[in-house]
């Protein structure tokens, strides 16, 4: 116990390192990418990543002009949803090689930090500041400007969309 009667932070941390209870991602950071195109995890990120993952994510193009960072075993998952596509209709070919085709396994060292290859900061739009936004089960990586021109453009969602969403899910 903690002073005052509570759970100590420690005891919080064991618990959950050591169960199956998974922590998911999300809030918002922002950071620099140094010069070797490296950019550091948030630390709360690196915490919530299981043991199983080895430090590893896997890096890949997202679908809203920015870049999607999957723990391994989340990416292993969508894998397995990517299979059960058929190979002999070329949407289903077209739509995984887009997935695929530019996903790279990047572990981060021990000082947090990922590299980013040159073909994925163009995609993204990333030259300095980068903005990482918790998706629950995986990261998204936007440049704070493109983020910006995303939120404007599209980010209008209406109060009865809202109502009709959270009500789907129960919210």
């Amino acid at each position: 116990m903690g002073r005052n009667g509570g759970l100590s932070l420690n005891f919080v941390c064991n618990y959950l390192m050591n169960s199956n209870f998974n922590i998911s991602f999300t809030g918002e950071y922002r950071y620099t990418i140094d010069q070797k195109n490296r950019i550091n995890i948030p630390a709360k990120y690196r915490k919530a990543l299981k043991p199983v993952n080895d430090r590893t994510f896997v890096l890949t193009q997202g679908f809203d002009n920015c870049l999607l960072l999957y723990p391994l075993d989340e990416w292993q998952v969508v894998e397995q949803q990517l299979s059960l596509l058929s190979s002999m209709k070329q949407k289903h070919r077209t739509f995984v090689r887009s997935i695929v085709r530019f996903a790279t396994y990047v572990q981060f060292d021990s000082q947090g930090r990922i590299q980013i290859p040159d073909s994925l900061t163009k995609y993204a739009n990333i030259s300095k500041d980068v903005v990482f936004i918790g998706m629950i089960k995986k990261i998204e990586i936007w440049d704070p400007a493109e983020l910006k021109k995303y939120e404007t453009a599209k980010l209008n969602i209406d109060s009865e969309d809202f109502e009709d969403l959270a009500n789907d899910i129960n919210f």
